[in-house]
């Protein structure tokens, strides 16, 4: 049906809807994705989002995939396969992130159904009934359970069941290593109350009722999991005989549990995400939630959208179908940089969804880019020009200043943002020259134009000296460095004493190298650990020669003092296969 006639017949929304659904239809020609990187895959399920403005048209997707399960029966097997990995690696995890529970529990266990049907045929005949009558009995023993806290006189309760999907008794197995009849929580019930001391009362009307299983007994609200978690976990030998896992909550509790930290999607997935990507999963899921409960007229359609929600990130596809992500914002030239920066510095031209645009351009999710590069790498001095809008991104600006830096005569080349700027002659008592004793100086160098050194970029902290050089000045050298041994030599009166103070405001650049296993992902390793302890990388490059045992990394980070510096070193010689950690 053509867009217009669903416009004219259903309304403006739905045509919209759709159009999103459409939209995220055409990721599937990226089949490569669901065989790549978990980098990439995570990326996949983000752009799925991110394509959207109506939550509803990921519903729709994701019912699509469930309907696509239920009739891959009669497909080839290789082609059930195939459904069943792509399921797991993206469709499965994104419905268990928007908490649509019914949806994953279906495709996890038809996915299982395929992949290994042997598993699968074992542990659905090793439970004694069918789904049906597993259903109806846990119905009947909420009943009981709900007769029995009245009786009680327990206040405000709410009694929730369920019972295990197949999946997720396999992995139960799988994970403790257990026989199916060692899994005790095959059904399960939930009791909310308000207070704490509410959840002990139940706890204990529980075990004076039925029979526990001891070594089932977990109380995670005297003692909460690591991500905050807090509930009462126990496993009764409840009605007609059968074993039944019974968790015990308050109402904030369990709050905090579907939507709060406990429940982050990047905990139980045992993923560290690096941005606030998992706070706009959990309004999504608060979105839904309310979406069930407010009227669809025009004063609240707004509140199932979520384009807003994504916008300040863009993710783009490279002519391999790997995904680019980006700030919004970025450019062409932005994105080359990211993909590599001898790819930037040769980029002289670009090509979105097949069609020549500016460097300029503004990139948008979803497209297809295709940078053309020339032989010689020379960037131009105008893609640092803010107001001409080249590049968006730290990286891609590093990366042009860095190759200004070593390939331009330093007359011409760009200075280092972190070098100190030459500072005149003081025409103030050196006491009061505020423009030295910010960089932290002593006062015997207020005369010289000043700079730190490029060879061996000294720190505050180092043992430093100074050397009178001709026509720039005092250079400030570090006492190991190479190039001021062979001054020194060569020009001794030329030496002058000075020092910085640790008590300074400003970033300095720091080189590294790096020597680590060759057949570990450590260039991966190396910026997680460092991003993550907030460290700026101000450019990075490989020497390995082929089939080396070794890899050699040299970097250039932006660090404040000493402590920052050798916490960094420390923080690198912890990731496993890194050998050997040196300043350069």
């Amino acid at each position: 049906i053509h867009h217009d006639t669903i416009a004219e017949k259903f309304g403006d929304r739905v045509k919209k809807i759709l159009s999103d659904a459409m939209q995220m239809q055409s990721l599937e020609r990226f089949k490569r994705l669901t065989e790549n990187q978990h980098s990439q895959i995570e990326n996949l399920r983000k752009i799925l989002l991110a394509m959207v403005t109506d939550i509803r048209a990921v519903i729709i997707i994701l019912a699509e995939r469930l309907v696509m399960l239920r009739e891959a029966k009669n497909i080839p097997v290789d082609q059930q396969l195939d459904l069943a990995r792509q399921t797991m690696k993206v469709y499965a995890p994104l419905a268990n992130r928007l908490g649509i529970w019914q949806l994953k529990w279906e495709m996890e266990d038809m996915c299982l159904r395929y992949s290994e049907p042997d598993t699968y045929k074992a542990i659905a005949s090793g439970l004694a009934n069918k789904r049906a009558e597993r259903e109806e009995y846990i119905q009947h023993a909420m009943q009981t359970l709900t007769d029995l806290l009245r009786q009680q006189h327990i206040k405000d309760f709410k009694v929730t069941g369920r019972i295990k999907h197949i999946y997720s008794i396999y992995t139960k197995m799988k994970r403790k290593g257990a026989k199916l009849e060692q899994i005790y929580d095959v059904s399960a019930m939930r009791v909310l109350v308000p207070t704490v001391d509410d959840c002990y009362s139940v706890m204990g009307i529980l075990h004076h009722t039925w029979e526990h299983i001891p070594a089932e007994f977990d109380d995670y609200i005297s003692q909460p999991k690591s991500n905050g978690y807090q509930s009462i976990h126990t496993v009764i030998i409840g009605p007609e005989n059968k074993n039944v896992e019974i968790q015990i909550r308050t109402y904030a509790m369990h709050d905090t549990s579907e939507l709060g930290v406990a429940s982050h999607w990047s905990y139980k997935e045992n993923i560290k995400s690096a941005t606030n990507y998992e706070e706009k999963i959990a309004l999504l899921r608060q979105v839904m939630a309310w979406s069930k409960e407010i009227s669809t007229d025009a004063t609240n359609k707004n509140n199932v959208q979520v384009k807003d929600l994504f916008s300040d990130r863009v993710y783009v596809f490279t002519p391999l179908g790997d995904i680019i992500d980006l700030p919004s914002g970025a450019t062409p030239l932005d994105f080359a940089y990211a993909v590599h920066s001898e790819i930037g510095h040769r980029c002289r031209g670009a090509k979105v969804n097949g069609k020549l645009v500016q460097l300029t351009y503004p990139l948008k999710t979803g497209e297809r880019i295709e940078i053309q590069t020339t032989k010689i790498a020379h960037p131009s001095r105008d893609w640092l020009n803010p107001h001409k809008g080249y590049i968006k991104t730290v990286r891609a600006r590093n990366h042009i200043q860095h190759w200004f830096r070593n390939n331009e005569p330093a007359e011409k080349a760009i200075p280092h943002e972190q070098e100190a700027k030459p500072v005149k002659k003081a025409k103030v008592p050196p006491a009061h020259d505020q423009s030295m004793t910010k960089r932290g100086f002593s006062q015997n160098v207020s005369n010289y134009l000043t700079k730190f050194s490029r060879c061996c970029k000294p720190l505050p902290g180092d043992r430093i000296i100074g050397y009178i050089t001709q026509k720039a000045g005092l250079s400030v050298h570090r006492l190991d460095c190479s190039n001021f041994l062979y001054l020194k030599a060569k020009n001794p009166e030329r030496i002058l004493e000075i020092s910085v103070s640790d008590k300074h405001g400003e970033a300095f650049p720091v080189d590294l190298e790096i020597i680590g296993n060759s057949k570990a992902k450590l260039l991966q390793a190396i910026t997680t650990a460092l991003a993550n302890a907030n460290v700026h990388i101000v450019a990075i490059s490989e020497n390995t020669p082929k089939a080396a045992i070794n890899s050699t990394f040299f970097l250039t980070i932006r660090i404040y003092s000493m402590d920052e510096l050798n916490r960094a070193i420390a923080l690198l010689h912890h990731i496993p296969d890194v050998i050997e950690v040196k300043r350069r």
